[in-house]
């Protein structure tokens, strides 16, 4: 009997993302792979991966990955609360950066980042690779400005490094542009087109996000956040649905805005 082949689908470790892969990693047609967004580009680029969840900036320039952008998205209108920029004690504005560190795991938190400081005055700002496990004793340690993360470590970070001014990259973009944040939504490798794997994804989407309210009360507690705070962020804040053309002007705003700075 010929097996039936399954298709490769990758996705992040980070809460964000729970609302859109409910029941994938059951799935028996689905090889679910958790890895960062930046693993998660490679695994695209090289074909060890047909789709995945993964990072909008991937797919800007003369990238030959096609985003989906009839399928849900991991977006904000606003806060995001898990892509941030710290600043470090002392500093109180944008312009006064001029090194940070970025978040090695997402092109596009690094991007963004980029451009709301170069729309802020700190258009020379030095981005430098986070160095280890403690970025915010090594920028204290080696005067860096600013620190930049992503998903659960920005998340965790907000509720302990209380002396650090916190910028929410997503309230940044709303300021700069008046436009929603596309940060993330299913990638295709080249050459791979959905097929039966569209449905795939768009159930585990309904059922997902049919359950935020449960799965905001289940990560009560986690990263010294309460069950309010996850219900206002994974129900109310995050975006996962937009139209497709929002999607598209949001995602030209960025290649526009990465072109420009």
């Amino acid at each position: 009997m010929t097996e039936t082949r399954k298709w490769r689908v990758g996705t992040v470790p980070y809460l964000v993302a729970r609302p859109l892969t409910d029941g994938l990693l059951e799935h028996p047609q689905i090889d679910l792979v958790v890895a960062p967004p930046a693993e998660l580009a490679e695994g695209l680029r090289g074909g060890y991966l047909d789709v995945a969840l993964a990072s909008s900036a991937i797919t800007l320039g003369d990238s030959d990955l096609k985003f989906w952008d009839g399928g849900p998205v991991i977006a904000s209108d606003g806060p995001i609360r898990s892509v941030l920029l710290f600043l470090r004690p002392g500093l109180e504005n944008l312009s006064e950066v001029q090194t940070w560190y970025a978040d090695p795991h997402s092109r596009t938190g690094r991007a963004l980042a980029g451009i709301v400081l170069a729309g802020n005055g700190a258009l020379h700002a030095a981005c430098l690779e986070v160095p280890g496990e403690d970025p915010f004793g090594d920028a204290c340690a080696f005067d860096v400005d600013a620190v930049q993360l992503i998903g659960d470590p920005a998340l965790a970070a907000s509720s302990v490094q209380n002396d650090w001014k916190i910028i929410d990259l997503g309230v940044s973009w709303k300021e700069l542009t008046r436009l929603p944040f596309v940060f993330a939504g299913w990638i295709l490798r080249p050459g791979f087109e959905l097929g039966g794997l569209e449905s795939c994804l768009t159930d585990a989407a309904a059922r997902g996000l049919a359950g935020r309210a449960s799965l905001a009360a289940a990560a009560a507690g986690n990263f010294g956040k309460d069950a309010q705070f996850f219900h206002r962020y994974l129900c109310e804040d995050l975006c996962y649905q937009l139209p497709a053309a929002t999607i598209r002007e949001s995602l030209s705003a960025f290649a526009q805005n990465l072109v420009l700075g």
